[in-house]
């Protein structure tokens, strides 16, 4: 089993699988200061209008950790972190927390304060918002608090926490932001008629190329696409296809299944139907164990933790110790 699914994550990883595409095409579309200002504005409720009062701070590595965040930006007494997500991750203010240190940090730097002045150092205001487009259902906005992940001891309050706003960006979703925010609006419209065109059953490409040419004929980040459309589809084209990735990890999961039933592997599954002393029984529970297995390593390859996986194959405590860690 360890072998097949080493064997997978390499086919995975040379098929330049990049889960994030999205995340890309989210930063491309609001690299310009005029569209991030105005998206400043709709979530804030504020009225800028000048773009040079927007300092750009993203960070292009986070310090051991070859982490990028998606935008860092300053504006007025503000410091802001815009995250964009594709999946649900309860872990964003974890996240968010390291970036935010790092963005101080380099606040701090520049600005040439002194960690050890006997004045109070006045530091921007950090606000945290993560812009959420997967397909799972998610509110129109949740506050995820970092202190959720740590144990409850009465009388006493964690020494630090951070609080991500986690938008809804899908089509449908928080009219009165994209009513603020055409940009926005625009890509969340993008995204949907990409994912409406492969639900027809296209292929990628084609569904990129239908979703392009209808957003151009109704003027649907027309600029970006008319001007920069083999880039667009670039980012697409050579990122994940988390159909394809999804029959590769079940297909990849169904071999391991019938080898381990042959040869009695140590699935908790087979474990299951041995109990039942019935061969169907070892099936169904060959079955269920894959699919909870197959679950794990999909969870695991999107959270960028190939080493986890890996341990996990040889090591079954381990395995374990994930599925509690995932609710599996």
């Amino acid at each position: 089993m360890g072998n097949k699914i080493t064997q997978a994550v390499q086919k995975i990883r040379n098929y330049r699988v990049n889960r994030k595409y999205k995340d890309r095409l989210f930063r491309y579309i609001f690299n310009d200061k005029r569209d991030l200002l105005e998206l400043y504005n709709a979530i804030n409720g504020t009225t800028y209008t000048d773009p040079s009062d927007l300092t750009i701070t993203t960070l292009s590595d986070v310090i051991y950790l070859d982490m990028k965040n998606d935008i860092g930006f300053l504006v007025g007494s503000c410091m802001n972190l815009y995250e964009h997500q594709s999946t649900i991750n309860p872990n964003m203010p974890l996240r968010g927390l390291i970036y935010l240190v790092e963005m101080l940090r380099s606040y701090v730097e520049m600005s040439h304060y002194s960690l050890y002045s006997s004045r109070l150092i006045e530091l921007p205001f950090p606000k945290f918002i993560v812009f959420y487009n997967g397909e799972d259902d998610a509110k129109d906005s949740e506050e995820l608090c970092l202190s959720s992940a740590f144990p409850k001891i009465a009388g006493s309050l964690p020494a630090v926490e951070c609080r991500a706003t986690m938008l809804n960006v899908n089509y449908g979703h928080n009219q009165e932001l994209m009513s603020k925010s055409k940009r926005l609006s625009d890509y969340s419209f993008f995204i949907h008629r990409v994912r409406f065109f492969l639900s027809e059953g296209h292929d990628l490409k084609t569904a990129i190329d239908k979703a392009v040419d209808e957003c151009i004929e109704k003027g649907i980040l027309a600029d970006i696409l008319i001007a920069n459309r083999a880039e667009v589809k670039n980012m697409l084209l050579t990122t994940f296809n988390e159909r394809d990735y999804k029959k590769l990890i079940r297909k990849e999961a169904r071999e391991d299944g019938l080898e381990e039933g042959r040869a009695e592997g140590r699935a908790e599954g087979r474990a299951e139907g041995r109990a039942e002393g019935r061969a169907e029984g070892r099936a169904e529970g060959r079955a269920e164990g894959m699919e909870r297995c197959r679950k794990l390593y999909a969870r695991l390859l999107v959270d960028g933790r190939n080493a986890d996986l890996e341990r996990a194959v040889a090591d079954t405590d381990y395995q374990d110790q994930l599925f509690k860690e995932y609710g599996l």
